[in-house]
């Protein structure tokens, strides 16, 4: 999909497809495959993996744990992982949501960001989503 002209905003639903958490770093990465990585940008410590068009392909989160206040060992049980990302002119935000699994019973955690669109990237509404 192209970028819209007149400020025109782009929406894109895109389904990772894998996810890896680094339990000694407390780094959750989540991602898909067939994109070709453009840049990335850093929303203070969620780093954005952004493609040739313009949408994300990849989501890393350091520090995940403290990010979203709960132990090192619940992020290797993820059930869900879904992100809204709204790029404005001069600021991008990010809502987060994980879903863990302990002691039988799935658990829903939530997170925010908010940084400026540095990289110019157009206006956009996405939404990225994994399921393990």
């Amino acid at each position: 999909m192209k970028p819209k002209s007149g400020g025109e905003k782009m929406s894109r639903g895109i389904e990772l497809s894998k996810y890896d958490y680094d339990l000694e770093n407390d780094s959750a990465f989540f991602y898909g495959t067939g994109k070709k990585y453009k840049k990335s940008m850093d929303l203070d410590g969620i780093i954005l993996d952004m493609s040739e068009d313009d949408y994300v392909m990849a989501i890393e989160i350091l520090d995940a744990s403290k990010k979203f206040n709960v132990l090192k060992a619940d992020l290797q049980n993820l059930k869900n992982f879904d992100a809204d990302i709204k790029v404005h002119k001069e600021t991008i935000k990010i809502a987060m949501k994980i879903t863990i699994v302990k002691r039988n019973n799935s658990i829903s955690k939530c997170m925010e960001a908010v940084g400026l669109n540095s990289m110019n990237l157009p206006i956009s509404d996405q939404e990225v989503a994994l399921c393990c």
